[in-house]
C-alpha cells in the first residue's frame, strides 16, 4: 500500500473513531477527547515528547520548598 492510502485509512478511521464516541459523551467532555486525541496524534509523530506531557499534566515541581 502507498504511503498516502495509509495516511487516508488512518485519518478516516481517527474521525469515526471520534464521531463515535461523541455520540455518547457530554458536550463539555468533547474538548477533552478532542484533546487527547490530537496529543496522542502529536507524540506518535514525535513532536511532542513524555516528559513535556508530563509537565504539562502535573506542572513543575518544587524540589527544595525552602528557597
Amino acid at each position: 500500500m502507498s504511503k498516502d492510502r495509509i495516511e487516508g485509512i488512518i485519518n478516516h478511521h481517527t474521525k469515526q473513531v471520534y464521531k463515535n464516541a461523541c455520540r455518547s459523551l457530554f458536550e463539555r467532555h468533547k474538548l477533552l477527547l478532542s484533546m487527547q486525541i490530537c496529543i496522542k496524534i502529536q507524540m506518535a509523530d514525535g513532536k511532542i515528547d513524555q516528559d513535556e506531557w508530563n509537565f504539562f499534566l502535573r506542572g513543575g515541581q518544587v524540589l527544595d520548598r525552602s528557597t
